[in-house]
């Protein structure tokens, strides 16, 4: 595989302390269920990675690179592979008022965001919350098993992928078509009102620009209200009804 490879990667992730180890993370539906890890809510399928790009570990990126299509590969990270030691100093300890001005309820385990930094709050006492901003992965040894399901071919198969990894959303509803001089892009219902998208598309334009130099449109479909179609059902019922008549006559 080289840098800029779009690949889909199914793995699981466990953390290890003391040749003990605790499942933390899978793309594996049936996987995340048997483990008690199971979240309703999540899209369960192999992630799609732009090779090179820092969107995995490096040291994982480095074994990626050198495994087979549909091979199953173990891969122990130390922590400076990984998340690195734990800091100290990111442990903060704020006010209730802090809370109060994000308009955030604290609750212990609870991750949070004050002033730009993300981190879960490890205890609540009088006057006083403690919250952890290190990596929650900080100072582990990481074990990552994983598959490299695919690597995708051709420009509607990647702009496909590129959308499913910074959306992810109504995926069936997108529709793709390469021609001569352009690539058009037929977008789902959902994009109309979702900010996330105004962000994926920034990402997606982007990237594509790597991998073609094509015009890239983007179409957006309106369906009549739905007033008009029972309007237009009513007309061309009442005219099948003469067009029946008119035959009985005959």
């Amino acid at each position: 595989m080289n840098n800029g490879d779009i690949i889909r990667l199914d793995y699981t992730l466990w953390t290890v302390e003391q040749d003990k180890e605790e499942i933390y993370d899978t793309t594996i539906e049936q996987v995340a269920k048997d483990n008690g890890i199971h979240d309703p809510n999540r899209r369960y399928a192999p992630e799609v990675i732009i090779l090179g790009k820092k969107m995995v570990l490096e040291a994982l990126e480095n074994e990626i690179m050198k495994s087979d299509v549909g091979k199953e590969y173990d891969v122990l990270l130390e922590p400076s592979q990984a998340y690195g030691a734990r800091n100290p100093s990111l442990l903060k300890i704020h006010s209730y008022k802090d809370f109060e001005k994000n308009k955030i309820t604290p609750e212990v385990g609870k991750f949070v965001t004050i002033n730009g930094m993300t981190g879960k709050v490890l205890s609540i006492s009088p006057g006083r919350i403690l919250v952890d901003y290190n990596n929650p992965l900080a100072g582990k040894k990481l074990h990552y098993k994983f598959v490299v399901r695919e690597i995708v071919e051709g420009i509607e198969n990647k702009t496909l992928a590129l959308i499913e990894s910074s959306y992810g959303r109504d995926m069936n509803e997108f529709k793709v078509k390469d021609f001569e001089d352009h690539i058009e892009i037929i977008l789902a219902e959902s994009c109309k009102y979702r900010n996330e998208w105004i962000t994926a598309k920034y990402f997606l334009v982007g990237t594509l620009r790597d991998y073609t130099n094509k015009e890239l449109r983007f179409i957006e479909i309106y369906e009549p209200k739905k007033e008009e179609k029972k309007e237009e059902q009513k007309q061309e019922n009442a005219e099948k009804e003469n067009v029946e008549k008119i035959e009985n006559k005959n």
